[in-house]
């Protein structure tokens, strides 16, 4: 009986493998392009018990099933007098495509941000084959930062945002386990990334290393899923020297040489001394500034057509006459270029697909990427 069983299972299970390995590894596409997935889009409510119920609204990001592509095009909603972005890529609430196995990434948004603070990366991610999902970090995000009572204070939004990354894996990986959810098998359990911007780029890290403040009683272990972290401008000095030290998970840096938010001097050469991370990849986009890397001038851009005043933009935060007029460098520009150095770390380092280890190496930049600064570190020095 044991011996049928395991013949009657042996189709299935090649099935099983020969999606996984095509949800993965084999699908390659030029990681400066759109991957082979149409992209899903959805947003959801999670509640967290183990945090007196916190509750964080959530979008993801997924490759589509290219067959039943049945939902309206994405609109990001700004959650505010009607506004929003519509997507010229991602459908809302489509089917989630066929096979298994898929990456899992964690982008966590800038202080004061949003969700779908950059799509343009979480829609490439996700038509490469990747299940991205973001938070609205509760007490963080834009909502909390214009309304009357502001954020919270800045050590509660500190011990928060790790713990969101970890709560949302959990989440994830349950509906990866459950047979009812539509993302039954989906998750690769062992290809896990976070991704953040700015204070984002904190949480990444902190993925990594832990957050602890003793005097503060925080002490946030790190999460021993994540596999691999893209911090982009991040905000790493909050971290100490011994967290950063403690950083051994696949690392790339993406930062811009304008930034004078958290300045590459020394929020990006700190943690590229200090991480003992290898290989260690550092990309500094020549021109880019602490804005570009997110929506910024698209949601600026949509404010400003229907009479919001410059001034008004830059009291909330948006610098878009410094980020989004000449003579700053084309946003188009520095978004292709994180696209891409994001998009081939990750599969590189989440799917060993050594396809695509040709494009995170200084050689590459050189030739094809100019305006880009490119750095790695393969040996312990």
């Amino acid at each position: 009986m044991r011996r049928l069983l395991s013949l009657c299972l042996a189709p299935f299970m090649l099935l099983i493998a020969a999606n996984a390995a095509e949800a993965g590894r084999w699908r390659y596409a030029d990681p400066g392009e759109l991957g082979l997935y149409p992209v899903g889009h959805s947003v959801f409510e999670a509640v967290d018990p183990a945090r007196n119920n916190r509750t964080l609204r959530v979008e993801m990001w997924y490759p589509a099933d290219e067959n039943r592509l049945d939902g309206p095009g994405t609109f990001y909603d700004f959650q505010f007098l009607g506004l929003g972005l519509a997507s010229p890529v991602a459908y809302e609430d489509t089917a989630a495509a066929f096979e298994i196995g898929f990456p899992l990434v964690i982008f966590s948004h800038g202080s004061c941000g949003v969700s779908f603070q950059s799509t343009p990366l979480m829609e490439t991610l996700a038509s490469h084959g990747m299940v991205v999902v973001a938070p609205n970090h509760t007490g963080n995000s834009v909502n909390e930062c214009i309304g009357t009572g502001g954020p919270d204070p800045f050590l509660v939004v500190a011990r928060n945002r790790p713990l969101d990354v970890s709560f949302l894996i959990d989440l994830m990986l349950a509906r990866g386990r459950d047979r009812n959810d539509e993302f039954y098998a989906k998750i690769n359990e062992r290809a896990i990334a976070v991704v953040g911007h700015s204070f984002g780029g904190f949480t990444a890290l902190a993925a990594a290393s832990g957050f602890h403040v003793p005097a503060e009683g925080i002490d946030i272990s790190p999460d021993p899923r994540v596999k691999a972290i893209v911090p982009i401008a991040p905000a790493s000095g909050i971290l100490s020297d011994a967290e950063l030290q403690s950083i051994h998970v696949p690392v790339l840096l993406v930062s811009g040489t304008l930034d004078d938010t958290t300045p590459i001097d020394d929020q990006t050469t700190r943690p590229w001394a200090l991480v003992p991370s290898r290989p260690f990849y550092r990309a500094d986009i020549v021109g880019a500034t602490h804005l570009q890397f997110a929506n910024a001038c698209d949601i600026g851009k949509a404010l400003l057509d229907i009479g919001v005043k410059v001034t008004d933009l830059d009291r909330l935060g948006l610098d878009y006459v410094g980020s989004c007029l000449p003579p700053a460098i084309d946003i188009s520009a520095v978004r292709e270029a994180a696209n891409l150095y994001v998009t081939a770390f990750l599969k590189k380092h989440l799917l060993n697909d050594s396809r695509y280890d040709g494009f995170l190496t200084p050689a590459y930049a050189v030739t094809n990427e100019p305006g880009v600064l490119f750095q790695r570190k393969d040996e312990i020095q």
